[in-house]
This record gives structure tokens, sequence and C-alpha cells, in this order.
């Protein structure tokens, strides 16, 4: 039974053909099937997920947010070379090694851009920290 995979519906039809070819790669890359299945609009891609009927996605960042969070997606891949939508920086000069490691109290800096601000907070879940 092959794998679902699809786009999100925000992502301009400019290049479907692309995402066709993409699904050819993968498949033989992977020796795996998959099926391209795309939706018109957010309520019935949303329905899908909810159904289990989704196993691939490639999401924008608000949904990469909330199928990772609510759904438990994992993400596989970023784009090489470029920055992230959001990330978890400390001084180089500092012995913290891993989000865990964080303290209450610590300092942080964000931006005001509510879907990589979420994905950030995301991030920062394992260290336990609170708004104080």
């Amino acid at each position: 039974m092959p794998y679902n995979f699809t786009v999100s519906p925000d992502f301009t039809p400019d290049h479907l053909s692309g995402w066709f070819i993409f699904n050819t790669w993968i498949q033989k890359q992977l020796g795996e099937g998959f099926h391209l299945e795309l939706y018109n609009d957010f309520e019935s891609q949303r329905k899908a997920i909810e159904e289990g009927k989704v196993d691939l996605i490639f999401a924008n960042p608000y949904d990469a947010a909330m199928l990772v969070r609510e759904k438990g997606f994992s993400p596989l891949v970023k784009p090489a070379s470029k920055s992230d939508e959001a990330i978890i920086a400390v001084n180089a000069e500092s012995p913290i090694n891993s989000v865990e490691e964080l303290q209450a109290g610590i300092k942080l800096a964000s931006t005001d851009d509510p879907d990589v601000h979420m994905m950030g907070m995301i991030m920062l879940e394992p260290a336990d920290l609170d708004k104080t």
C-alpha cells in the first residue's frame, strides 16, 4: 500500500508539475510507493490528516508546528545551508549544550511573527520553562 503525500494548499499551483516529479523521485530513492494527493483547501487537508490519510506532507511553518505538536508528525528535512525559520542559540562561550539544560530565569529574545514564535516556543518545551 503506498504512502500518501500531500503539499500545503497555500503553495501556488505554478510548481504543480514539480511536485509530481518529486513524488516520482522519492519513490525511486526509497523504493516505496507514494501517492500524491493535492487538496484544494485547508479544511479538506486537515480532515484527511485527522482521518490518518496523510503520511508525508510539505507544510508551511504554521502547519508544521501544528503537525509536530498536535498530530505526532516528525520533521524530516530542512533546506541545506540555509537558516531555519526558528533557532535556539546560546553564546559561543555558554556551557549549555542542549535545550534541557536551560534554567528558569534565562532571558530570551523572540520575533514578533506569531508562527515563528510558536515554533520557537515548541522547541523550548523540553526545558520546561514558563513565562516567569
